[in-house]
């Protein structure tokens, strides 16, 4: 048990929130309901964007807000309306697109709050080092032969570019030409990056759903467990690390909980919010 019992919870989803089936627990989903009842707000903090959302908000109501899309998109899930979009400048995803055509790489942008990726690559996942999210992508995402054609003829903002590589190699390739380009980088799952505008990063969203809710950041926590939760865990009032985090998220957060298969984020709910210790 904690003295000092947090308002609000910023929870990353892969590997924090989800088992590595990608599941919900009942426990979780229970704890989340409680925390939600005792006037807790519980927030998704992911780099997935809301079209791969909905099954899941749909499983957990005790959710009151997500920060999506890596912190460039935050959304009040029960008012349903959009609180923050950031959105890529149109000469940025020409060179993005430009800069991917040589590479091997798979493709995933955001575009309206909808994935798209192309339909040959779903069955190229575990060469791009994503094996095992195939049924993630598949409820979430929309299929396109031609992502840059859709986006040039559908007139809608992009807002963030995924690209998942075969190797190192390729990825370095693109490191060494990427540096023109005023981008908030961090990196996915597999050998990839998120690729959002700037000002777009998960503490970023977290600073802004603490302002529009009047919640001093200092009493928000956060959990996560890869890279891309590094920037949250420095925002948060109070950083948990998942007991499967990357070594680089332990040495930064200020105490663990258990892993995504025994409830870690859960639990982190029960001891710093609710101050239950079980």
């Amino acid at each position: 048990m904690t003295d000092r019992l947090y308002d609000l919870a910023a929870l990353d989803m892969d590997g924090t929130l989800l088992n590595s089936t990608h599941e919900i627990t009942p426990f979780t989903r229970d704890v989340l309901n409680r925390a939600d009842a005792a006037g807790k707000v519980v927030a998704l903090c992911t780099g997935r964007c809301l079209s791969e959302l909905w099954t899941y908000l749909a499983r957990m109501p005790g959710i009151s807000y997500a920060i999506n899309e890596s912190g460039g998109c935050l959304y009040d899930v029960r008012a349903d309306r959009i609180l923050r979009q950031a959105t890529l400048d149109d000469a940025v995803i020409e060179r993005l697109f430009d800069l991917a055509a040589p590479r091997d790489v798979m493709l995933q942008c955001f575009i309206s709050n909808q994935s798209y990726v192309q339909p040959g690559d779903i069955g190229m996942m575990a060469r791009y080092h994503i094996g095992g999210f195939e049924e993630a992508f598949e409820a979430g995402s929309i299929f396109t032969p031609d992502i840059r054609a859709l986006w040039h003829a559908g007139g809608k903002p992009m807002t963030k570019f995924n690209l998942y590589f075969a190797s190192e190699a390729e990825k370095a390739i693109f490191d060494g030409q990427m540096g023109e380009l005023d981008l908030c980088v961090t990196g996915c799952l597999g050998i990839g990056y998120e690729l959002s505008p700037k000002g777009a990063g998960k503490d970023d969203g977290l600073r802004a759903l603490c302002d529009h809710l009047g919640i001093p950041v200092t009493r928000a926590m956060a959990v996560g467990d890869g890279n891309n939760d590094i920037g949250l865990m420095a925002a948060a009032g109070l950083s948990v690390a998942m007991g499967n985090a990357v070594e680089a998220v332990r040495q930064v957060a200020d105490t663990t909980t258990e892993d995504c298969d025994h409830d870690g984020a859960a639990r982190a709910v029960l001891r710093y919010m609710l101050g239950i210790d079980d």
